[in-house]
């Protein structure tokens, strides 16, 4: 039988990674000269570099104009399975994880949202818009349309230590089950940037989703603005 090698590109990615883990180098810490790991790892100049450019790509690394390479502030997982689910992870993580309601509001579904929702256009739903807060830092903002008819009075019951989640469960019998997402990139406005601690302008990670029940009915459309420098997007695949 023969063994898959793994690719010496593949296999300087995993070096480097460990080194960074085992020797426990901090955020902004300077990783050694291309010419010292190579000759600690027995690797070609441009297979290490390669295998730099594809940490640094993927914001593990990041360069600086004659200084060298440096260890990135660490990421939080993004499970593409939506926003309830980084929450959860975070907290498991042992992160201290809270939100700031930024408004909410009662308003007229426009044709997005209808569509979304499944709802008459001009009918009653509920914008809700918070901020998350990772660790004392503005992570993301997240804006949720929920139908006002079919969950009334869940402006009343929502605030900054509830969970959306637990509501639908208790409140209203609604179980997310399902949905699905999109993904795109976007740019920070003078109000997203100032709410985030960014500059205007700053490249921003654009998810917008729907959550469907335990009957394949929208319980929410929600839109969300994720910082690039604070997350990574992961994905489980299972055969």
């Amino acid at each position: 039988m023969t063994l898959m090698k793994t690719p010496p590109g593949m296999e300087a990615i995993e070096k480097l990674e460990d080194f960074i883990v085992v020797n426990r180098l901090k955020a902004h810490t300077r990783i050694p000269s291309e010419k010292d790991l190579c000759d600690m790892w027995g690797v070609s100049r441009s297979t290490l570099r390669q295998a730099v450019d594809e940490l640094v790509e993927n914001g593990f690394l990041y360069r600086v104009m004659n200084k060298g390479v440096f260890v990135s502030e660490k990421k939080y997982p993004r499970d593409m399975a939506g926003v309830d689910a980084m929450v959860r992870d975070l907290i498991d993580q042992g992160n201290d994880v809270s939100k700031h309601i930024i408004s909410m509001n009662e308003i007229e579904a426009t044709k997005q949202i209808s569509r979304k929702l499944m709802v008459k256009l001009g009918a009653r739903v509920y914008e809700i818009i918070r901020c998350r807060v990772i660790n004392d830092v503005p992570c993301t903002i997240e804006t949720t349309y929920i139908n006002a008819e079919k969950y009334p009075g869940f402006t009343d019951l929502y605030s900054e230590t509830a969970s959306m989640d637990t509501l639908f469960k208790e409140e209203y019998n609604a179980i997310q089950t399902t949905g699905t997402e999109h993904i795109n990139v976007t740019y920070a406005s003078e109000e997203e940037a100032g709410v985030l601690g960014i500059e205007v302008g700053s490249p921003l990670f654009y998810a917008s989703g729907i959550a469907l029940d335990q009957n394949e009915e929208p319980v929410m459309f929600y839109k969300q603005l994720i910082r690039p420098d604070k997350f990574v997007f992961v994905c489980t695949v299972e055969s």
